[in-house]
């Protein structure tokens, strides 16, 4: 093999690498940046280093168990109620890339659906806390 097809070979490892030990997948529904993620210790550091690239952060949680969840569809709605987001949730993380404004969101696991409605006017960031199986 010649030297520029080691080169490829090199750097497409290092691509794969990144994915593998990198920040987390952004993902994106209609325009909107979102990512989720944070189900092992592991994961929570990575979101961690990538939290500021995006102004709402949702938390999913089971109030039984007080263990974080995945499999939650977010639902993140403008003032209009047009969806930026809908998606499920790969851990207890979701991220969304959105700019000031009011939002609804809406978060369903196990048929129970939670919602809020928040501004993010005048502040850098949203943080809602969704809290499953609190009312059984």
């Amino acid at each position: 093999m010649s030297i520029s097809k080691y080169f490829v070979i090199f750097i497409l490892s290092l691509t794969v690498a990144g994915v593998a030990f990198g920040d987390p997948e952004i993902l994106e529904y209609q325009g909107t940046r979102y990512v989720s993620g944070g189900q092992t210790e592991q994961e929570r550091k990575k979101m961690d280093r990538i939290a500021d690239r995006f102004p709402m952060h949702i938390v999913l949680i089971s109030d039984k168990s007080k263990q974080p969840i995945s499999g939650a569809k977010v639902t993140v709605k403008d003032i209009s109620g047009n969806v930026l987001v809908e998606a499920v949730s790969k851990g207890p993380l979701f991220f969304v890339d959105v700019i000031g404004g009011r939002y609804t969101v809406e978060a369903e696991y196990n048929g129970e659906l939670l919602t809020e409605t928040k501004d993010l006017t005048g502040r850098r960031y949203l943080r809602l806390r969704f809290r499953f199986g609190e009312s059984d």
